[in-house]
């Protein structure tokens, strides 16, 4: 029986690059399915930058900046940008993404281990 027999025989053990493989596919899977849910799912973000008023943005930089100087306007920023990943329509995106990149991941140890798996042989 060959090695390739062997790994996927019936009543066997699957391999270890095998099993982190399909993690990764299920992971990809169920984060592509998710974030496709949360998308169709989410209210539209469209309304919350004039929650108050024209303009305010502008008055609370300048406000900010006098306070804090500019590292305190940037940093204001990207806590705002941050926080805004993990809401409404945005979070589909955050969440495809992020589990793509996991999926990655598992690809490439599953691949590393079978190559090393392979030279040892």
């Amino acid at each position: 029986m060959s090695d390739a027999e062997q790994r996927h025989a019936p009543g066997k053990r699957w391999s270890l690059p095998a099993r982190i493989y399909l993690l990764g596919a299920v992971i990809l899977a169920a984060g592509w399915i998710g974030g496709v849910l949360i998308y169709l799912l989410a209210a539209s973000d469209e309304a919350g930058d004039l929650a108050y008023g024209p303009g305010w943005k502008r008055q609370y930089d300048f406000q900010l900046e006098r306070i804090g100087g500019k590292a305190a306007v940037l940093a204001a920023e990207f806590s705002q940008w941050f926080s805004d990943l993990w809401h409404g329509r945005q979070l589909a995106f955050t969440v495809a993404i992020l589990c793509t990149g996991i999926a990655l991941l598992c690809f490439f140890v599953a691949r590393e281990i079978s190559l090393a798996a392979d030279r040892d042989d």
